[in-house]
């Protein structure tokens, strides 16, 4: 079987700093084997300073990091975790832990976004609202003892919807069998990460108003080289080619003209050199730029293969500008 990664242009890239793909192929070639179980984690500050490129050598694809809590907190070790993960190739996202017991949703809400805002979008997971029971002095605080069924999942849609609003991206929603079963059928249009760590990869039961399970959290103790203690560990409910379209990453080139529509690269992703085909027309420029939108040092001029040896492994965007005026930009991964 071959796992094919489709290549996107991501127009607001030098606002948001994209998931490195580099080490997708030869992470996932052993996941298919097992089902094409999609493998990843979720983290906090409470694993301290992560060595995200052995947690990539572990085979972990993806990871959500919590970003904020509340209306106010943000976790200390959430940019670190982003930056850290995205520079070592790992797909990365950012989740919230919910306080209804404490505030509007609109203030939940809002805390997120200005935390975590620069990392939702194509490229990243889902942003996720974690809706468990919080702790406060020592003792837990059951939701369901506060909220009626209703009340708590009104909540929870003001949360998500606001989200999605301001974002364009549709959240999931983090709970247990508890949890999924008090809730009302209003929040089962928002993707499911259900909590049941039996150690098992089999699919989760007793779901609730869910039909179907996006990840399952498996584990509540796994341990993954790179990181100090107990990590959760994650899989995904389907194919890479299925985690693709949920990032986002599955989505056509960008061309200004249909006379473009045919050109390609190959082999993306690529090693030394990257062959480009299907170009007609005369050539005014070709740049190549990182995740950050800045440009490398060599830009190659009226050529169609291009030497990318001297690239660090990672993500690129490629520009060609015709003399007519047209464009094509796409994207490509070094290995």
């Amino acid at each position: 079987m071959t796992i094919v990664i489709f290549i996107t242009h991501l127009k607001n890239r030098n606002n948001l700093t994209k998931p490195l793909f580099s080490l997708l192929i030869g992470l996932f070639m052993s996941h298919i084997t097992l089902g094409q179980n999609v493998h990843g984690i979720d983290v906090s500050n409470w694993q301290g300073n992560i060595d995200w490129n052995t947690v990539v050598n572990d085979g972990q694809v993806y990871a959500w990091a919590k970003a904020s809590e509340g209306m106010t907190y943000q976790d200390p070790q959430f940019i670190n975790n982003m930056t850290n993960g995205l520079d070592a190739g790992v797909v990365m996202g950012a989740y919230h832990f919910a306080r209804p017991d404490n505030n509007l949703a609109s203030d939940d809400a809002s805390n997120f976004l200005s935390t975590a805002g620069s990392y939702i979008g194509a490229g990243f997971l889902p942003p996720v609202l974690d809706l468990e029971n919080p702790y406060s002095g020592g003792q837990s605080i059951v939701l369901t003892d506060l909220f009626t069924s209703n009340e708590l999942s009104a909540w929870v849609m003001e949360w998500v919807s606001t989200v999605e609003t301001q974002t364009g991206i549709s959240p999931i929603i983090y709970v247990n069998g508890n949890y999924a079963n008090y809730l009302n059928s209003t929040v089962n249009n928002y993707g499911l990460w259900f909590a049941q760590p039996d150690e098992s990869l089999t699919p989760p039961v007793n779901i609730g108003v869910w039909d179907d399970w996006m990840f399952k959290q498996y584990s509540w103790w796994g341990e993954v080289p790179g990181i100090i203690g107990d990590v959760d560990l994650n899989i995904f409910n389907g194919s890479m080619n299925d985690f693709n379209d949920l990032i986002g990453t599955n989505t056509a080139d960008f061309f200004s003209s249909i006379e473009l529509e045919d050109v390609s690269l190959f082999p993306n992703p690529v090693l030394n050199h990257l062959n480009i085909y299907g170009l007609s027309q005369d050539i005014k420029f070709i740049q190549v730029s990182d995740c950050n939108g800045k440009k490398m040092k060599i830009t190659f001029e009226k050529s169609t293969s291009i030497d990318v040896s001297k690239l660090r492994p990672g993500i690129y965007f490629l520009d060609i500008k015709m003399m007519n005026g047209h464009s094509f930009s796409t994207r490509f991964i070094k290995t």
